[in-house]
């Protein structure tokens, strides 16, 4: 009898497992979301890197993959042209874009700087003046925070009826066209200021300008994704939040992070980290900026418009809610 009964839990027991496995299988855990981020290979792009690097965004079921660019511009141009999903840029990259297009949606800012653009020119001359540029030629990168950096500083300084020649191009070719005297001076972004200054030391001028403008840097997707994928995007907005946190509470740490993934000294970071304040915001002073700057654009003719686009249209904050209500 007790073989007997041994037996029968065999057979109960393998017929229970073999309705499990046949037709009640536990569902599988689902792959991770991918997504792809265009990211700019500047220190603003902190909070991005550390949660990449720190895999913050695994708890959330996420596969980031950062594709790094040099320059805001690219990366807006890479998520339009579907290389990436989601992408990081100035302000002043989103309201160029303005004007061609209402297909995109700015989800967040995540990080501020008011330093983060230099005018730099030649020191053969010091001190330096502004009127010392009329008639001269500035390099810049066209359709981006550099120009609109460029024209304030003069329009701020009392100099917006000075004359000058815009030469746009790379911002990595910004610094040899300055040496190579193609053009007098040039409105560059870090860490190219940095790099030069630290390389030619008192051959290069910087004007004051801390202050001057007020740059965010802003996560951007498409007007699709911004409807296809808000839970993700909540779930990214998080997990910068959390690295911002990081940031604050182990700066060391960040930084040294930091310089490994861009490859920068870690006294090129420290140059303009003190500058930069990070947070999670999309607020009406970002939308005045947005608007002040589209009214130059069209008053300097960097832009053949007659109005300014309606910027509280592209302005997403669905996502962000999530992210800061949680």
């Amino acid at each position: 009898m007790k073989t007997k009964g041994i037996v029968l839990l065999v057979i109960v027991v393998t017929g229970l497992l073999s309705i499990f496995w046949w037709g009640g299988k536990a569902p599988a855990t689902e792959p991770p979301i991918k997504l792809r981020i265009a990211t700019s290979t500047t220190p603003l792009s902190a909070p991005l890197i550390i949660a990449r690097e720190l895999e913050l965004f695994k708890p959330y079921n996420l596969d980031i993959e950062l594709l790094p660019l040099r320059g805001g511009h690219l990366c807006f141009q890479a998520m339009i042209q579907g290389v990436a999903d989601l992408a990081t840029s100035s302000e002043t990259v989103i309201m160029f874009n303005g004007f061609q297009r209402k297909d995109f949606r700015l989800l967040a800012s995540f990080v501020e700087s008011d330093n983060d653009l230099k005018l730099l020119a030649l020191n053969e001359n010091s001190p330096k003046s502004l009127t010392q540029l009329n008639h001269k030629k500035i390099g810049m990168v066209k359709a981006s925070a550099s120009e609109f950096f460029a024209d304030a500083f003069l329009i701020i300084g009392g100099h917006q009826q000075q004359d000058f020649e815009k030469v746009f191009m790379s911002p990595q070719a910004l610094g040899p066209a300055l040496l190579a005297g193609e053009v007098d001076a040039i409105s560059v972004w870090e860490p190219f200021g940095y790099k030069l200054i630290q390389e030619y030391g008192d051959t290069i001028y910087q004007y004051p300008g801390k202050g001057i403008y007020n740059l965010s840097f802003n996560l951007v997707t498409t007007e699709l994704n911004a409807k296809l994928h808000e839970k993700q995007h909540a779930d990214i907005l998080r997990a910068l939040k959390s690295a911002q946190t990081y940031i604050n509470q182990h700066p060391q740490s960040a930084k040294q992070i930091i310089s490994d993934y861009l490859n920068i000294s870690l006294s090129e970071l420290e140059w303009a980290w003190n500058d930069y304040l990070f947070r999670l915001t999309l607020n009406n002073s970002l939308l005045s900026n947005l608007h002040a700057q589209a009214r130059w654009a069209i008053a300097s003719g960097a832009v053949d418009a007659q109005n300014a686009p309606d910027f509280r249209l592209l302005l997403d904050e669905l996502a962000l809610k999530q992210a800061l209500d949680n």
